[in-house]
């Protein structure tokens, strides 16, 4: 607004822009995440315009808040306030931000730019979201109650009469064990020796309705994720099996009466290469195969999945550390 008064030119000019910033909570992999974003605020220039951005890192999810300014003053022109958001896992683009209002005798600030989204990297402390099976921190023997799921954790193995099983562990990750950089207090621990056909492995069914494994539709996810990490010495290979009513004798679709159809021949993906540290793994639903020695899948069907497994050959001892076994989303 300009007003003449008594021959005289007085420049009133108001500008407030408030930066938002949304919280983004993947309290399961990293922890609360919940940076507060100040609002960008224009500094009032004498002699040319104010500046001011409201930035925030895109590390692990943050929010870019949109950056402001103003320009006050004779002579000077307003500049542009950058919204800018780091390249990090899981960060948003930043909003852009408003042009700065030309002072008296300047030009308008330009507006400037958004900035670019993070992109997220399995492995890294900012994790894709995701959907828990079990973050073990209440160190009981079940799954999380999410999704209607409800199964049990059990522990296996081949039939090897000399062979010794750990019973299912869940442990508190303390000193050497505990995970950097996370808020995790709880892990699965697996032991075993001796078994020498295929091994020994840590399982969970997805939904357990009168003490019998039900099936389970996992239609709205991906893949699977978790935390590993193994003993100096150990198996350092694990296989990933997803057992469903095609594979599972409970399904009533295979029988080991017939060599064709026999039972066992579980969907599954080895990952290698575990190591003594913790690491972060993924298993896509589309990269599993079978062993063909029983009933053939001509692909993955997500809605009639029974169980996750985790087996591990005996060639070397075994001792696996899971953690974080998650799903997810499409």
């Amino acid at each position: 607004m300009l007003k003449l008064v008594s021959g005289r030119v007085f420049a009133l000019l108001a500008f407030t822009c408030l930066a938002a910033c949304n919280t983004y909570n993947d309290s399961l992999l990293v922890g609360s995440l919940s940076p507060t974003i100040p609002a960008g605020g224009g500094d009032s220039g004498t002699s040319g315009g104010g500046e001011a951005n409201g930035a925030a890192s895109g590390d692990q999810g943050g929010e870019a808040g949109a950056g402001s300014d103003s320009g006050s003053g004779s002579g000077g022109s307003g500049h542009a306030g950058a919204a800018s958001a780091t390249a990090g896992n899981g960060g948003s683009a930043g909003n852009v931000a408003h042009a700065g209002e030309a002072g008296i005798g300047g030009s308008p600030g330009v507006a400037g730019s958004a900035g670019s989204a993070g992109t997220p990297a399995a492995g890294s402390g900012g994790a894709p979201s995701t959907e828990p099976i079990d973050d073990f921190e209440d160190q009981d023997e079940f799954i999380l109650r999410v999704g209607m799921r409800n199964g049990p954790w059990y522990v296996f193995s081949d039939a090897t009469t000399t062979g010794t099983l750990g019973k299912l562990t869940i442990a508190p990750l303390t000193g050497a064990d505990a995970r950097p950089n996370s808020t995790s207090t709880a892990a699965l621990h697996l032991t075993a020796t001796g078994f020498t056909e295929w091994g020994a492995g840590v399982g969970a069914d997805m939904v357990n309705q009168m003490a019998k494994k039900a099936p389970y539709d996992v239609s709205a996810y991906r893949g699977i994720r978790f935390f590993a990490k193994i003993a100096s010495g150990a198996t350092t290979t694990v296989k990933v099996l997803v057992p469903n009513i095609y594979s599972d004798a409970d399904g009533a679709k295979c029988t080991d009466t017939d060599v064709q159809k026999r039972c066992g021949d579980h969907l599954f993906k080895s990952v290698s290469g575990l190591k003594t540290t913790w690491e972060a793994y993924e298993v896509q639903f589309s990269e599993l195969t079978q062993q063909a020695f029983g009933l053939p899948q001509t692909g993955f069907d997500p809605t009639g999945v029974y169980s996750v497994q985790f087996t591990l050959a005996n060639k070397l001892p075994v001792d696996l550390w899971l953690d974080d076994v998650t799903f997810i989303p499409k």
